[in-house]
Formats: structure tokens, C-alpha cells, sequence
């Protein structure tokens, strides 16, 4: 599935009652099975674009084409079932519930959705060789280093097999080895077909996304491509 998005803005209205436009005529193509990053400081707009992307925010003017389903114009429960099937996200600050076990937090999205998990145990078990995690599957979060629980955080953010996946200052509070190793990850997962789209304020690991979005005060000012290896 592509995403498409054609002159996209959003606006907020500020505590003091000023209009305040995160992001301004934004025109990008994401292919099937690419690797895009969103890259510029805080405040440039890039976590807003990823949530519209996503469809976690809808765009106020302009729309944003999943396939042939329209962001702007689809009722909730069908932006809520794309959501939930399509895509896995990665927060900046993900969350887990601290007295479950690292598999059982990376198992929650099946439990909440009432997923056969007995069916997704075979995926379950390459996740975790694919990430590296299977010696941890038994620790608390608490016993968890920064690096790890990113981890934990993609291996949750994939379990249901998503088309997508969407990370948000994914190597936020991470030593560079550690950093270095999640974008590694992403790039590996790209390679195996996954879409990967990634917010990061990090320019240091743009080379590994195929295109690369360089936004400031909410507009893009410059793309780069590279051809797929």
C-alpha cells in the first residue's frame, strides 16, 4: 500500500488565541516497501507529520491517501481499523505495564484485540531472533537498558504484522552504539519488505532511509533519494 499526501497543513490554536501552523503544503509520495526519514530539530513539525502520516491527527486542510481510503474523508472506525492493521508505532516514549514480563507486554496488542496468540507464536519467535532479545523474554521493564527496551518497543510495535512501521524519535536517550543498532534494525527490516518511517532530529542516520525529508518550521527545504540497494 502507498501513502500519498497532497497539500497538507495543520493548524493550531494556541492558549493566547494565535493560529500556529505546524505544518505547511506538504506534498510526499511514500512507496510500498520504502524507507523514508522525517529529519530537522524540535519544532520543525516532523512528530506532526508522522502523526498525520499515521492518522493519528487529521491533516485541516489537504488529505492523505492510504491506497485508495481518504484520511479526510473516512469516517473513524475505518481510520481506526487501517490503524490498527496496517501500521505499528513506535513512540518516542513508549510505555510498558511494569509487572508484565517482556513477552507479555510484546503479547498486550494481541490480548486487546483478541488475537489468536497461539496462531502468531511461530512470529512471535522470529521476532524475537530478529531482534536479538530472546535471552530478556522473562525480565521485568525495570531490568531493561535504554536499548533494550527500544527493542521491546519494536518487537510490540511489529506483532501484529503490520505493513508499517512508524517511529518516532526512535533512538531518543540512547548511547550511539545503541542508537546505531536500532537503525540497523529498521534498515534489516526494510530489507525483508517492511515500509519503515522514521522521525528523527538525528541526521547522523539518514543515510540509512532511501528518501530523506529535511523539514523547518513545519515545511520541507530539501529531499534526498538514493537508489534502493
Amino acid at each position: 500500500m502507498d501513502i500519498r499526501l497532497i497539500n497538507v497543513t495543520k493548524t493550531y490554536k494556541s492558549s493566547e488565541g494565535n493560529y500556529i501552523n505546524a505544518l505547511q503544503m506538504i506534498n510526499i509520495d511514500i512507496n510500498d516497501k520504502s524507507y523514508v526519514s522525517f529529519v530537522g530539530p524540535s519544532g520543525s513539525g516532523k512528530s506532526t507529520l508522522l502523526d498525520i502520516v499515521s492518522g493519528n491527527l487529521r491533516p485541516s486542510t489537504g488529505d492523505v491517501y492510504w491506497g485508495r481510503v481518504s484520511l479526510s474523508k473516512s469516517p473513524d472506525h475505518i481510520i481506526t481499523e487501517v490503524r490498527r492493521t496496517k501500521f505499528g508505532i513506535v513512540f518516542q516514549d513508549a510505555k510498558f505495564v511494569p509487572e508484565l514480563t517482556v513477552e507479555e507486554n510484546i503479547l498486550l496488542p494481541l490480548v486487546i484485540s483478541s488475537a489468536n496468540i497461539a496462531a502468531k507464536r511461530k512470529y512471535y519467535k522470529t521476532l524475537l531472533e530478529k531482534l536479538k532479545i530472546n535471552s530478556i523474554r522473562n525480565r521485568l521493564p525495570e531490568q531493561l537498558s535504554g536499548g533494550e527496551r527500544r527493542k521491546i518497543a519494536i518487537a510490540r510495535a511489529l506483532i501484529n504484522n503490520p505493513e508499517f512501521l512508524i517511529a518516532d524519535e526512535p533512538t531518543s536517550n540512547l548511547d550511539d552504539e545503541s542508537a546505531a543498532e536500532v537503525f540497523s534494525i529498521f534498515y534489516n527490516l526494510n530489507q525483508m519488505g517492511l515500509t519503515v518511517i522514521v522521525a528523527t532530529h538525528d541526521d547522523r542516520f539518514a543515510h540509512y532511509a532511501r528518501e530523506t525529508y529535511y523539514l523547518e518550521n513545519g515545511s520541507i527545504v530539501n529531499f534526498e533519494s538514493k537508489a534502493k540497494a
